[in-house]
C-alpha cells in the first residue's frame, strides 16, 4: 500500500524532480524522497529510515556514471527498476558515500546526516521476524521471489522492485529477489560480510528462513547478491 501510495503522490509532482523531495505523508504514513527517487520509512525507536526497496539497477547506474567505476546491469534485467547486482560490498559502501556527499552539497541533507548500508539487527527488526524453527515453511505464492523450481512467482531471475506486497512497515523484498549486503559482521568469521534476505536463485529450505544470515567475501559480486540502504536523519520529518 505505501508504494501504491507514493506511486500515486509523486504522479502528481507535475514532472518537477524537486517537487518529489523530502518528506510526505499518505494515509499517516510518513516516507522520505532523496534526490535518486529512492523512498525511506523510519525504523520504530531511532533516526535510521530504511529503503522500501532494494537499491535499483536506475540509482546504481548514476552512481557508476558519475565515477566511472565500469558497472553495468544484469544482461537480464530489461528495466531500470530492477535491483542493482554485481555489487561487491566495497562498491555498495562507496555508493552509500557518493549519495551522502552529493545530497549534503545540494542542502537535502544536513552535514550529520547521510547514507549507509544497515547492520544486521536493523535488516531484522525491519522484517520484524522471529526465529522459525528448523524448517521454515514453503513461502506462499506470489509473495517474493525465488527460484524457479518453488514455483512461487513468475519471474525467472530478478523482479522489478515492489513486484511483491510490502511487510507493515511497508518495505517490499525482504526476502528473496537478491541477498542484501549489510554493514556489521561476526569477529570470529574475519573479513567476511553478512547477507540477509534470500534471492532467485534459492530453493533449499534453510536459505529460506528469515533469520538466516550468509556470511561471504567482500570481494565478491553475482547476479543474486544486491543490497538497500539506510537513510540517518537527525531531525523530525515535517510531511509536505
Amino acid at each position: 500500500m505505501l508504494l501504491l501510495a507514493a506511486a500515486c503522490l509523486l504522479a502528481g509532482c507535475g514532472g518537477d524532480p524537486a517537487a518529489k523531495l523530502g518528506f510526505h505523508e499518505i494515509n499517516e504514513r510518513r516516507f522520505f524522497v532523496n534526490s535518486l527517487g529512492m523512498q525511506f520509512v523510519q525504523l520504530p525507536g531511532g533516526d535510521a529510515w530504511l529503503g522500501v526497496w532494494e537499491t535499483r539497477v536506475a540509482d546504481y547506474a548514476a552512481f557508476a556514471s558519475a565515477t566511472t567505476n565500469g558497472w553495468q546491469a544484469a544482461w537480464f534485467q530489461n528495466t531500470d527498476r530492477h535491483p542493482a547486482v554485481n555489487v561487491q560490498w566495497e562498491d555498495a559502501q562507496a555508493f552509500c558515500a557518493w549519495l551522502s556527499q552529493r545530497e549534503r552539497a545540494s542542502g537535502l541533507l544536513a552535514d550529520d546526516e547521510g547514507y549507509r548500508l544497515p547492520t544486521s539487527s536493523e535488516w531484522t527488526a525491519a522484517s520484524g521476524n522471529i526465529r522459525e524453527g528448523r524448517v521454515p515453511p514453503r513461502p506462499k505464492t506470489d509473495s517474493a521471489n525465488f527460484a524457479e523450481k518453488l514455483d512461487t512467482d513468475n519471474f525467472a531471475r530478478t523482479s522489478p522492485v515492489g513486484s511483491f506486497p510490502g511487510n507493515a512497515l511497508g518495505l517490499h523484498d525482504l526476502r528473496g529477489n537478491v541477498w542484501e549486503w549489510c554493514t556489521a559482521w561476526p569477529s570470529e568469521e574475519g573479513i567476511g560480510r553478512i547477507l540477509r534476505g534470500g534471492g532467485w536463485r534459492d530453493d533449499i529450505p534453510d536459505l529460506l528462513a528469515t533469520d538466516r544470515e550468509l556470511i561471504v567475501t567482500p570481494k565478491v559480486a553475482t547476479e543474486d547478491y544486491g543490497f538497500r540502504c539506510i537513510l540517518v536523519l537527525k531531525r523530525p520529518g515535517e510531511p509536505h
